[in-house]
């Protein structure tokens, strides 16, 4: 198929009405009232058939643009790196009001985050073989980042969350609602709602959630 590479310009057409010709083949014409009248009564001046074979032009130009652009092969990682942004903003919507504060603990690194609980005093966790360590506090969200380690494998206290609640899984396994989560994985749950985790092998994570969690048993 061809197409046009530019319009064929009679020779009594003046620059003006040619102008004229490419502002309607591109629906370019709206804006004031007066602008628009302007641009009709010079069209008007026009013969209809040499101005309707300019329009006509423009727009076969136009058409031909798409198919003159060469074809760009799609990166070889799209998919993965639109799944990633999903997840990433998936992630942000679900973790819910945190204190800023404490979110900022979520931009350290694993090894980092190992170092800080390794000073920290650690205290057997209710209803479970493992333990906790408080992190900080933040008194005004009423939010809490602590750490909760368990050797063996084992299921954690049946809760509510008061608030969102986001746990960074540091080292070995974490089985929420029957998948399971390793090592660089977050996972988030959102207030009001009920489970029970589990580890097969044992776990490091950290966590932030609501001080005002209700262990059920």
């Amino acid at each position: 198929m061809i197409y046009p590479e530019q319009p064929q310009i009679p020779d009594d057409v003046s620059a003006d009405e040619e102008s004229l010709a490419a502002l309607y083949a591109l629906g370019s014409l709206g804006g004031n009232d007066s602008q628009t009248d302007s641009h009709d009564v010079q069209a008007e001046k026009m013969s209809a058939a040499t101005f309707a074979q300019q329009v006509s032009d423009y727009e076969a130009t136009l058409a031909a643009i798409p198919y003159s652009v060469p074809l760009m092969p799609l990166a070889s990682d799209l998919k993965s790196r639109l799944f990633q942004r999903i997840a990433n903003e998936s992630d942000s919507l679900e973790l819910g009001p945190h204190s800023a504060k404490l979110l900022e603990l979520l931009k350290c690194s694993i090894e980092d985050l190992k170092r800080q609980s390794v000073a920290l005093t650690w205290s057997p966790m209710v209803g479970a073989n493992a333990e906790m360590a408080v992190l900080q506090t933040d008194d005004l969200h009423r939010e809490v980042a602590f750490f909760v380690r368990a050797t063996v494998g084992g299921a954690f206290p049946n809760h509510t969350h008061a608030s969102g609640e986001t746990v960074f899984v540091l080292d070995g396994d974490f089985a929420v609602d029957g998948r399971v989560y390793n090592p660089g994985d977050r996972v988030s749950s959102l207030g009001r709602t009920t489970h029970q985790p589990k580890t097969r092998q044992g776990c490091l994570l950290f966590c932030i959630s609501s001080i005002d969690d209700e262990i059920l048993g």
